[in-house]
């Protein structure tokens, strides 16, 4: 938009369909190009990769693929399947993913939640075989499975069907994953235990917890080593999380140390299994250990696709396709968040398609996006999706040249480490606060997810809305409207802020207030510290000087009568984005809230107060700073039951307004 047009209200012009079709079968060879094209996100980066990004890359994929192995391994454990085929997704998922991939944290393999979802399928498919005794293996249906779901989520992708998954709430996620890591945790307590003969599979998660109990009789040696690794875990995790607060010089060595809990707890307990058994026969063994695990890849083959297997399968195959996708959206989604990114959802579903389609051949399970390995890549420094090829080789590596040690790893010490690495999913108490301070609705239907899947199998746990869309310029509720200073946009929100509406509304607006106001972040950053999705030189630093300097954006919620958390959430995302793209913090000002939850939900959210960006010191003095300060932490006056805007006590700085005017006035005022 040029600088002499100083209305900023975002106007969404709709062309004709027919309109489309035609322009789509005129330019057919050209969008069929781009749309192939467009398939491989790694094009538009890798001609940039530079030995910043390398180093960076190198250490966050080794340190991942050093502690996926003992992962791996325990997710296999929970399948039910031999320990390997867990290292066979590792290594595959990692090493094709990246080629695909729009986020730089995400890592791919064998997960905890998957793992349970897979484990509960097997019984279903074994059940519904009436010709006698089943024919198959269970690796021969996890990787049936793990076919089909890749068959399924390619074609989802391919057609761009990733907006289905805006239409399930937040807190139905947050609520399924934490009943996924209580009944992952409960079914992993016989193996710590050593305590054989209890069906942690199939029953749910009460009926393995009264089985455990009843029989803590037939403890074994195994609970000596599960406990002591676990305690370990633990001891090592909270006391390097202490030295980081304690003494921040040492940052890094303490990070580092709290990742190789995970290797030396393997290492020290599989050195203690060889001395204990290694004069032992294998019946002899007083605690169970992994056994052997073939050298390399010995399990390439085509998946087996005769009639009696895949109809069973595909007939249980929608929790897996569904799990699969949510838990691999919901975390992609969590780190573009988090480090300022944006993700295609449907491109990250193309991704796991064919992911999962060819890994199968090399009898590979289902696998998606790990939250707990994802961390750890973002938090050791991650630069580009290529980091994953790196791990991916380091898991190869090892499946060649280090099979003969996992013989003697104790089963106990994999489940303490899946324990350990599945708790920390579980939601905060400030989420759940967050739930029902913000809309309890949100909180009723977290609690219904988690209990569905408590009393029974997590695969029976899991009203469309109109989009949102802006009213333009012209619409007859615009007609009083003066015409804003340059620098101030105006959005008017014509639905309830929701989750069906929260990714449209923030990628709409962020990606307009990128193309129309000036850009103040990074103009002239170097090569190494860029984005690797971002190329910071293509903005012409002349064009970006003739755009207007964003000041303030005025939501109009007249129309809006509800906000959940969801929605709530992608305010925040675009407070952030907005506040980095113009390298201030932009007021927000919001106009005819028509009901107090939802100004006591913004006001939960951070807004509705001043917040001073280090460029406007100048212009506030120190003593007006300091009521200012003051007057944030008491936020409002909880006397008052009255909607009443929020003024920041000397500069009597507004941000709920009754009009319009009154908005774009107050956000003309210093």
């Amino acid at each position: 938009m040029s600088n002499d047009n100083s209305n900023l209200l975002y106007t969404r012009k709709r062309t004709p369909l027919t309109s489309e079709i035609k322009d789509v079968f005129q330019n057919f060879p050209y969008y069929s190009f781009e749309y192939i094209k467009s398939l491989f996100p790694i094009r538009t980066w890798i001609g940039r990769y530079n030995l910043t990004w390398l180093s960076g890359d190198l250490i966050a994929g080794l340190t991942v693929g050093a502690v996926i192995i003992p992962q791996a391994m325990g997710f296999a454990n929970i399948i039910g399947i031999p320990v390997e085929y867990g290292l066979y997704s590792s290594f595959v998922g990692m090493l094709i993913y990246f080629i695909f991939a729009t986020t730089k944290d995400m890592t791919i393999g064998p997960t905890a939640v998957m793992s349970i979802i897979l484990a509960q399928n097997i019984p279903h498919v074994i059940n519904s075989y009436t010709g006698g005794k089943f024919p198959y293996s269970k690796t021969d249906i996890t990787t049936c499975i793990c076919f089909f779901s890749g068959i399924f989520s390619l074609f989802i992708g391919l057609f761009r069907l990733g907006w289905i998954f805006n239409y399930i709430p937040g807190p139905v996620i947050s609520g399924y994953i934490t009943a996924s890591v209580v009944t992952i945790s409960i079914g992993q307590l016989p193996n710590l235990f050593g305590i054989k003969d209890i069906e942690t599979r199939t029953n749910p998660p009460y009926r393995v917890l009264i089985d455990f109990f009843s029989a803590i009789g037939r403890t074994k040696v195994d609970a000596a080593i599960g406990i002591v690794s676990l305690v370990f875990l633990y001891a090592v995790k909270f006391g390097c999380s202490y030295g980081e607060k304690r003494y921040p010089k040492y940052k890094k060595i303490f990070f580092f140390s709290s990742i190789l809990r995970y290797i030396v707890c393997i290492v020290v307990t599989t050195f203690i299994s060889w001395l204990l058994l290694k004069d032992e026969t294998e019946k002899a063994f007083q605690f169970k250990v992994v056994k052997t695990v073939p050298r390399g890849l010995n399990h390439i083959k085509v998946p087996p696709l005769s009639t009696d297997l895949v109809v069973p399968v595909l007939r249980n195959l929608y929790t897996v396709i569904l799990i699969s996708l949510l838990e691999h959206i919901s975390i992609a989604q969590s780190f573009s968040r988090v480090n300022d990114y944006k993700i295609d959802p449907s491109q990250e579903i193309i991704a796991i398609g064919i992911t999962n389609t060819i890994g199968c051949f090399f009898g590979s399970v289902t696998a998606t996006g790990s939250f707990s390995r994802s961390a750890l890549k973002s938090k050791t420094g991650v630069r580009t999706p290529l980091a994953g090829l790196y791990s991916g080789l380091f898991v190869l590596l090892a499946l060649y040249l280090l099979t003969p040690a996992f013989y003697y790893i104790p089963q106990a010490a994999l489940s303490a480490i899946i324990i350990q690495a599945v708790l920390v999913l579980l939601v905060s108490p400030s989420y759940l606060k967050l739930l029902y301070e913000v809309q309890i609705w949100d909180l009723a239907v977290f609690s219904v997810a988690i209990i569905v899947s408590m009393v029974s199998t997590l695969d029976n746990g899991g009203k469309d809305n109109p989009k949102h869309a802006y009213v333009p310029l012209d619409h007859p509720s615009f007609t009083t409207v003066a015409n804003p200073p340059e620098g101030i946009v105006i959005f008017r929100f014509k639905e309830s802020i929701t989750f069906p509406n929260a990714t449209y509304i923030d990628t709409n607006i962020v990606d307009y207030v990128k193309l129309n106001t000036r850009r103040k972040y990074k103009m002239d950053v170097k090569k190494g510290d860029q984005q690797w999705n971002e190329v910071y030189n293509l903005t012409d630093p002349a064009q970006n000087e003739k755009l207007p300097e964003l000041r303030a954006i005025i939501f109009d919620c007249s129309a809006v009568s509800l906000i959940d958390s969801s929605g709530l959430q992608s305010l925040l995302d675009i407070k952030k984005s907005v506040n980095k793209h113009a390298a201030r913090k932009v007021e927000y000002h919001f106009v005819n809230i028509l009901e107090e939850h939802i100004q006591n939900a913004l006001l939960k959210g951070g807004f509705g107060v001043l917040e001073i960006s280090p460029d406007q010191f100048s212009h506030r003095s120190k003593e007006n700073i300091e009521i200012i300060e003051d007057y944030n932490e008491k936020k409002m006056d909880e006397e008052n039951n009255d909607i009443q805007a929020v003024i920041s006590i000397k500069s009597k700085k507004r941000f709920f307004h009754f009009t319009m005017e009154e908005a774009i006035f107050a956000a003309q005022s210093p």
